[in-house]
């Protein structure tokens, strides 16, 4: 994944930049309908690619050891990521008041990864309970961690005149896709494997 995000951001700037593939609601009425999954693997810089790149390269793990492995687990692995890319597109059409500057990044896919490990019980390698105590402070510690970010790139972006900041739409879009559909992604046990992974 952090090759392909490599391979497109150098591709990106053989085409006139990240916009040309950053979703907004002039790309989906001119009928750019592709800018629904191609803002997912546009970054704006290299800092925005290293901190995507890293993000995935951390959760990746721990998400395949839930989703399986082999084709199938790969499969799992990659539509949650395309699934939670398009949901965090749609989320950020849908409460985002204006065009502004087209939004790209992986973060929305990633969201989705993180929402699947909110909740996930890594040491039995289950679900837990949507309304579990685990989950909910999962989802706090989700809200806390966007906010606090909102907050710098916001202040940063307005100090330095720049446009630009935190999709916190895409970011929630992706988050509850991971988060409501994690069954969907998570391979059951069967009876003779053991739960733990300790």
């Amino acid at each position: 994944m952090v090759g392909l995000l490599v391979a497109a951001f150098i591709g990106q700037w053989f085409i006139g930049g990240p916009e040309q593939l950053g979703l907004s609601r002039q790309a989906v009425s001119e009928g750019r309908w592709l800018t629904l999954a191609t803002h997912a693997v546009t970054h704006g810089g290299h800092l925005h690619l290293w901190m995507n790149s890293a993000a995935i390269l951390s959760m990746t793990l721990p998400v395949r050891l839930l989703v399986g492995s082999g084709a199938e687990g790969w499969w799992r692995y990659l539509s949650l990521l395309v699934g939670a890319a398009i949901l965090s597109a749609a989320m950020f059409l849908l409460i985002h008041p204006n065009d502004g500057i087209p939004m790209v990044g992986a973060s929305g896919a990633i969201c989705g990864l993180w929402g699947l490990l909110v909740r996930s019980d890594l040491e039995t390698r289950r679900l837990r309970p949507l309304l579990s105590k685990p989950v909910m402070i999962g989802m706090g510690e989700f809200a806390i961690t966007n906010g606090v970010l909102f907050a710098i790139l916001f202040f940063a972006a307005r100090s330095t005149g720049s446009q630009g900041g935190l999709a916190w739409e895409a970011h929630l879009g992706g988050f509850l896709f991971g988060l409501l559909l994690a069954p969907l992604f998570v391979r059951r046990l069967s009876l003779s494997e053991p739960a733990a992974t300790s």
